[in-house]
C-alpha cells in the first residue's frame, strides 16, 4: 500500500473527516462538513488546507522540512509522503488545520489547493501574455497607420 493511501486510511478514521471528491477533480479528498482539508493527488503527494494564519505562524519550521512544499500566498501546503514520519507529519498538521478551521467563520471553500493554484497561475500568466502581445500588435498597427 502506498504512503498516501496509508495516510488517507489513518485520517479517515478521525470523526471530523469524511472521504470526498476534491473540488480540483484530481485524486481524493478528506473534508469536514464545511471545508476540504486534505487532497491526495498521487501515491506520494498530498495538499493540506492549513490556512494562511497557521502557515505564517509556522513558516520557519515548515520551510525547514524537506517533505513540505510552500506556495507563496496559498492557504495550502504540499506534503511529499515518502515514509511513516511524513505520514505522522501530515497527521499532526491535519490536526492543526482542523483546529484552525474550527476558529474561522464558516464559509464556502473558495481557496484552491496548491496544485490548482499553480495551474491557475500559469494559465493566468499565459492569458495575460497573449493579451499583452495582442495589445502591442494593435498599438503598432495604429501607430504605423495600418
Amino acid at each position: 500500500m502506498d504512503a498516501a493511501q496509508r495516510a488517507m486510511d489513518q485520517l479517515e478514521e478521525w470523526p471530523d473527516l469524511v472521504r470526498a471528491i476534491p473540488t480540483c477533480g484530481v485524486g481524493q479528498a478528506l473534508r469536514t462538513t464545511d471545508v476540504e482539508i486534505v487532497h491526495f493527488h498521487s501515491e506520494h503527494d498530498a495538499d493540506l488546507h492549513l490556512t494562511r494564519a497557521v502557515i505564517l505562524r509556522l513558516h520557519p519550521e515548515l520551510s525547514r522540512s524537506t517533505a513540505i512544499r510552500l506556495l507563496p500566498g496559498s492557504a495550502w501546503v504540499g506534503i511529499h509522503l515518502d515514509c511513516d514520519d511524513d505520514i505522522d507529519l501530515l497527521a499532526t498538521l491535519t490536526s492543526l488545520a482542523l483546529q484552525a478551521h474550527a476558529r474561522v467563520w464558516p464559509g464556502p471553500n473558495t481557496m484552491p489547493c496548491s496544485r490548482c493554484l499553480t495551474a491557475a497561475t500559469a494559465k493566468h500568466h499565459a492569458t495575460h501574455t497573449r493579451i499583452g502581445s495582442r495589445l502591442r500588435r494593435r498599438r503598432r498597427r495604429t501607430r504605423d497607420g495600418a
